[in-house]
């Protein structure tokens, strides 16, 4: 329940932290916001599987005041775990929403909810198999959760690309744009060379029309 909790939080977190960095650092920093956390995630839960709650002084550590104060503890690391694991979330969609050209988007969420769900069906076969493979419930969840190390460092990799690739999708939808009210003004196609002409006039286009309408990028999406 806490750990849910901690995730929720996450969640909302990731987004507004993701937000802010877009906004005042640019488009790189969200995804090493993102593969730290990812990372750093992996040591409260370690933490929490390693932990033996019953390890306190007398009654078996129940009644007493260390007790209290270990789970306490206890419940304050589950949360840091929730919170940790919820951040990469939102930042991954809104990156791929942010790489992928309008047309192209539907094909690039169905396949990040294919692995996603991939990986739900495939993860507890796989830990099920190193359970009985690897000695006992507590190594294979260790092991398992070297899983949020890798995802890190992917997601930390981001932060050399991500920018041309926005920048490439920016490109092709105001190319998209000019050459789709063209069409609209001349009631057919331009010659590309044209269209090649007006794309080097309009390179500041974006900067001086203050941006794309979400409007413009639908009809643009609708008509290609």
């Amino acid at each position: 329940l806490i750990f849910g909790v901690g995730n929720g939080a996450g969640v909302t977190f990731g987004g507004i932290g993701s937000t802010y960095l877009y906004s005042n650092y640019g488009p790189r920093y969200p995804s090493l916001f993102s593969g730290c956390a990812a990372i750093l995630g992996c040591f409260p839960m370690w933490f929490m599987l390693n932990y033996n709650f019953n390890s306190g002084n007398g009654n078996n550590g129940i009644d007493n005041g260390e007790s209290r104060g270990s789970l306490l503890i206890f419940i304050l690391i589950s949360l840091l775990a929730g919170v940790l694991s919820g951040i990469t979330g939102p930042i991954v969609k809104s990156t791929l929403q942010n790489v992928t050209l309008p047309q192209m988007r539907g094909q690039a969420f169905a396949l990040l909810n294919t692995f996603d769900d991939f990986g739900r069906g495939l993860g507890p076969a796989f830990v099920a198999w190193m359970i009985e493979n690897m000695g006992g419930r507590q190594k294979a969840f260790n092991i398992g959760v070297d899983g949020w190390i890798f995802c890190g460092i992917l997601n930390g990799m981001l932060f050399w690309t991500v920018e041309k690739d926005e920048e490439n999708v920016r490109s092709a939808v105001e190319s998209m744009l000019i050459q789709h009210k063209d069409c609209i003004s001349t009631g057919g196609f331009v010659e590309e060379e044209s269209l090649e002409e007006k794309s080097s006039l309009h390179q500041d286009w974006s900067v001086k029309d203050n941006s794309v309408s979400i409007l413009d990028i639908l009809e643009v999406s609708r008509f290609t």
